[in-house]
C-alpha cells in the first residue's frame, strides 16, 4: 500500500479525527489485531462472531499507529482516533478512495457460480508475463476482503484481477462500485446459493450486477454455452467476447484432448479467423473455459500466443482445485475439495472419467447452500454417475446418501455403492481397500472438509 494520511483516510471514510495530527502517514490498513505492524492503522470491524473494539490493546502492542472505531474508547496517548458510524463501510470507502488514486490501472473482474477462483488464477498468471498484476488472495473475494485486496495495490501495479463472490442481491453491485471494473468475467450461472436467492434465474440476475456496473466502453467476457450468461449479452452496455465449444461464441474451442501421460489439455481456439493451438497443466474441460476468458483478457491487451502460452504454463492455483497426487501405494487421488455445487460436481467426474486408470472411483460429500432443489440436485448428479459407468461411488454424510439414491435408481451396481455417516468411517474404508492403480477423486463443499480425507491418505 502507497502511504495515505490520516486526513485522506477520515475524508474517504466520512470519519471525524478525534485524536492525531492530519498529517501522519499510514502505510498498512489492517482489521485483525494479530496482522498488525508497527505504524499500521486499525480498523475495528464488527464481525458475526467477533468486535474488533474489543482487540484494539492487542493491534496497540503490535504498534498500531491510528484506530477507526464507531464509539468513545479508553484514550492511549500515542494512539491517534477516526471516529465513524459504521467501520465496515469506513474500510469499503477507504478502500474505493485508494483504488480511484490509480487513475492508469486496469481491473479485471471475475464472478461466476463455479470456476471463478480458477478463471482468477488463470487471468492474473497469464497478464503477469506482460503487466505487472495484483490479484486476489484465497477467498477474500467479499465485502471485506476484496476493499482489503483493493489495500495491496500499489503504484508500480497495471492490472487488478479481482474475485467477486456473492450470495444474495446487492453484494456483486456493492464490490463493483468499489472496484470499477473495466472488464467483467461471468465464467457460468448455475444453482448455487439457491437457499438465498431462491432460483437460479435470480442467481443470473444477481451475477449480472457486475455487467450492470460497466460502461460503454468496458468489455464483458462472458460463457456462451451456458445459457443464462450468453443471454446477458442481449441488453449489456459493454462490449461483449464470448467464449465456450458453440459455434457462434468469438473464441471458440474446435478441438481438444487430454494427454493422459502427460497431465496436459491441448485445445485448438478459432480467434478473429485465425486457429490457434494452446496447452494446460491441468485437467477437465472446465479448466479449458477458464482459460479461454484467461486468453480473452489477454488479446484484448496485445498479448502474444506465446506470452499468453507462457502463462498459462506458470499458473499458481489456488489450494484444493484439482490437486492431483500419487498416494504412497500407487493410487493417484484428485483433490478438488475446496466446494461443490451440480456444475462443479459434474466437470469433476467428467475429469474422473477422461483420465486412465484400472478403477475410478468418486468420494463425494454434500452440496451445500441448494435450498429447495438440495434433494433433485443431489439425486441427479447420482444418476449422472451411474450414466458413466464409474467403478466404485463413495458418499459421505446424510445428505449426499441422496447422491446414493439417484445412482442406484439409475441401475447402478449395488456392489458399486457404498455411503459413510462420516469423514473417517469413509477413510478408513478407503485405506483398507484402495489398490495401485486406483484413480480417486475427492470433492464436497468447503464446510465438509474432504481435504481431510486426502490428508489421512
Amino acid at each position: 500500500m502507497e502511504c495515505l494520511t490520516l486526513a485522506q483516510i477520515a475524508e474517504a471514510a466520512s470519519g471525524e479525527i478525534i485524536k492525531g495530527k492530519a498529517e501522519t502517514k499510514i502505510k498498512e490498513i489492517a482489521i485483525d489485531s494479530r496482522e498488525v505492524k508497527e505504524g499500521d492503522l486499525f480498523i475495528a470491524i464488527i464481525g458475526e462472531n467477533n468486535d474488533g473494539h474489543q482487540f484494539i490493546e492487542s493491534a496497540l502492542q503490535n504498534g498500531a499507529k491510528a484506530v477507526i472505531v464507531d464509539r468513545p474508547i479508553i484514550d492511549h496517548e500515542e494512539l491517534a482516533v477516526i471516529k465513524v458510524a459504521d467501520t465496515t463501510k469506513a474500510l469499503q470507502d477507504i478502500a474505493h478512495y485508494y483504488r480511484m488514486q490509480f487513475k492508469d490501472l486496469k481491473v479485471a473482474a471475475v464472478t461466476g457460480s463455479a470456476g471463478k477462483t480458477s478463471t482468477k488464477d488463470m487471468t492474473a498468471a497469464v497478464l503477469a508475463q506482460k503487466y505487472k498484476t495484483l490479484k486476489t488472495l484465497g477467498n477474500y473475494n467479499n465485502q471485506i476482503g476484496l476493499p482489503l485486496t483493493l489495500l495491496r495495490l500499489c503504484s508500480e501495479d497495471e492490472f487488478a484481477v479481482l474475485e467477486m463472490g456473492m450470495s444474495g442481491f446487492g453484494e456483486i453491485k456493492l464490490l463493483a462500485e468499489l472496484a470499477q471494473p473495466q472488464i467483467a468475467i461471468i465464467t457460468n450461472v448455475g444453482p448455487a446459493h439457491i437457499e438465498q436467492l431462491g432460483s437460479i434465474e435470480n442467481v443470473a440476475l444477481a451475477k449480472r450486477e457486475l455487467l450492470d456496473a460497466l460502461d460503454q466502453s468496458a468489455v464483458a467476457i462472458l460463457n456462451y454455452d451456458n445459457k443464462y450468461t450468453k443471454k446477458m449479452a442481449e441488453n449489456c452496455r459493454a462490449r461483449v467476447i464470448s467464449f465456450g465449444f458453440s459455434a457462434g461464441a468469438d473464441l471458440q474451442v474446435i478441438e481438444n484432448k487430454f494427454n493422459n501421460n502427460l497431465n496436459q489439455l491441448e485445445f485448438k481456439l478459432k480467434w478473429q479467423g485465425e486457429k490457434i493451438k494452446f496447452y494446460l497443466n491441468k485437467a477437465g474441460k472446465h479448466n479449458i473455459y477458464n482459460a479461454l476468458a484467461a486468453i480473452a483478457v489477454a488479446f484484448l491487451n496485445g498479448m502474444s500466443v506465446e506470452s499468453i502460452q507462457a502463462g498459462l504454463n506458470k499458473i499458481e492455483f489456488s489450494d484444493l482445485r484439482m490437486d492431483i497426487k500419487q498416494l504412497a501405494n500407487g493410487a493417484v487421488v484428485i483433490n478438488d475439495s475446496y466446494n461443490a455445487n451440480p456444475i462443479s460436481v459434474r466437470a469433476a467426474v467428467d475429469v474422473l472419467l477422461e483420465m486412465k486408470a484400472k478403477r475410478k472411483i468418486a468420494v463425494l460429500a454434500s452440496m451445500l447452500e441448494l435450498g429447495a432443489m438440495e434433494k433433485q440436485a443431489h439425486l441427479e448428479i447420482g444418476e449422472y454417475i451411474a450414466e458413466q459407468d464409474l467403478d466404485l461411488l463413495i458418499t459421505v454424510g446424510e445428505i449426499a446418501e441422496l447422491i446414493a439414491e439417484g445412482a442406484r435408481k439409475s441401475a447402478m451396481a449395488a456392489d458399486k455403492i457404498y455411503s459413510f455417516a462420516d469423514k473417517d468411517s469413509a477413510l478408513k474404508y478407503l485405506k483398507n481397500n484402495l489398490k495401485k492403480d486406483d484413480l480417486l477423486l475427492v470433492k464436497g463443499s468447503r464446510s465438509n472438509q474432504m481435504e481431510k480425507i486426502v490428508a489421512g491418505l
